[in-house]
C-alpha cells in the first residue's frame, strides 16, 4: 500500500463517488487496496478462557454422547471428540448470522428470512422491541467502515439516532455473554476514516460478497455513544460502552500482534516475514562437534 498520506489523498478524491467492495473470509478489497477485517485483527487479544471452555465442551460431549464414540477406532474417536468445541462454535455462529439477517430484513422493511428456528425468531422479535423503545431514527444498517491509515475495515450492525438525542453505533451479540473484546471492536469501528453508504449487492463470487456504494467521510464524531445489544429469545439488553482512548490503543496493539502472527504463520507457505534464518545442523560425530569438544 502507498504511504499513508498518499493513500488518504487517493481516497479523499473518491468521496461522494461510487466504489466497489469485495469481502472475503479475511478482509475487504476496495480501490486496489486490501484491508483486514476488524474481527480477524481482534484475534491478537489473548483469550485464555477458551482453553477451559474447549476442555469442558469436549468433556460434556464425551459424557452426553458416549454411545457415539466408544465403539469407534481410536483415531476416529479422537477426531470426533476434538471437533466438539468447534462444532458448537459453528452452531452459535449460524444462529448469530440468522438473527443478524432477520434484524436487517426488519430494518429494511423486508420479509423475514425463511427457515428461522423458534429461538432465532424470538431473538428477532426481541430486537424489534428494543428498536421501537430506544431508536428514533435509523441512519445506516450494515455500514462498512474503512481505516486507510490503519489498514482495516469492518461492518457495523447499526448506526442510529437514539431517543435520548445521541448518535449510536450498535452491534447485536447473541453469544452467551458480552465480552470486553466487543467494546474494542466498536472502538475500531468508531475510529475508521471512511464509510460505504447506500450499499447495493452487485454479485456473489464463490465465498466472496460484492457490493457497490458511495464513499463518505467517517470518524469518532459520527457516533456519540457505543453500545452492545445482547440479544436473547426473552429480550434484549443494551450494554453502553464506557469509551476511553485505552480501548482504541488495545485494538491497535491487537492488530499489530495479529498481523505479525499472520505474516509469520507456519501454515503460510510464503510468509512475508521470516523469524528464523537458515538452520545449522550439528550431529555428535560432525567435524564441528569434534572441534568444539577438543
Amino acid at each position: 500500500m502507498a504511504t499513508q498520506e498518499n493513500a488518504s489523498s487517493a481516497w479523499n478524491a473518491l468521496l461522494g463517488r461510487e466504489v466497489r467492495v469485495v469481502r472475503d473470509r479475511y478482509g475487504y478489497k476496495m480501490n486496489g487496496d486490501y484491508f483486514r477485517r476488524v474481527t480477524t485483527l481482534l484475534g491478537g487479544i489473548p483469550k485464555p478462557a477458551l482453553t477451559g471452555w474447549a476442555a469442558r465442551t469436549v468433556a460434556e460431549f464425551a459424557v452426553e454422547h458416549k454411545d457415539s464414540w466408544t465403539d469407534l477406532p481410536p483415531t476416529d474417536a479422537v477426531k470426533l471428540l476434538k471437533g466438539a468445541p468447534w462444532s458448537q462454535r459453528d452452531d452459535a455462529a449460524d444462529r448469530g448470522s440468522a438473527v443478524h439477517a432477520a434484524v436487517e430484513a426488519y430494518l429494511k422493511d423486508r420479509p423475514l428470512p425463511d427457515g428461522l428456528t423458534e429461538d432465532e425468531f424470538d431473538c428477532a422479535v426481541a430486537v424489534e422491541a428494543f428498536l421501537r423503545q430506544h431508536v428514533a431514527k435509523v441512519l445506516a444498517v450494515e455500514l462498512t467502515v474503512i481505516s486507510v491509515t490503519r489498514e482495516y475495515a469492518g461492518t457495523l450492525d447499526l448506526w442510529a439516532l437514539g431517543r435520548d438525542g445521541h448518535t449510536y453505533i450498535l452491534d447485536w451479540k447473541t453469544s452467551g455473554s458480552v465480552y470486553v473484546d466487543h467494546a474494542v471492536q466498536l472502538a475500531a469501528y468508531a475510529n475508521a476514516e471512511y464509510a460505504i453508504a447506500s450499499k447495493r449487492p452487485a454479485a456473489q463470487a464463490g465465498k466472496e460478497e460484492v457490493w457497490n456504494g458511495t464513499l463518505i467521510e467517517w470518524g469518532p464524531e459520527k457516533a456519540q455513544r457505543l453500545g452492545i445489544v445482547h440479544v436473547r429469545p426473552d429480550g434484549a439488553t443494551l450494554h453502553p460502552v464506557n469509551y476511553t482512548s485505552r480501548l482504541w490503543h488495545v485494538f491497535r496493539a491487537a492488530a499489530f500482534t495479529k498481523r505479525w502472527q499472520l505474516d509469520t504463520d507456519n501454515h503460510n507457505r510464503t510468509p512475508r516475514e521470516h523469524v528464523f534464518g537458515e538452520t545449522i545442523d550439528v550431529s555428535p560425530r560432525s567435524p564441528e562437534a569434534s572441534t568444539a569438544t577438543a
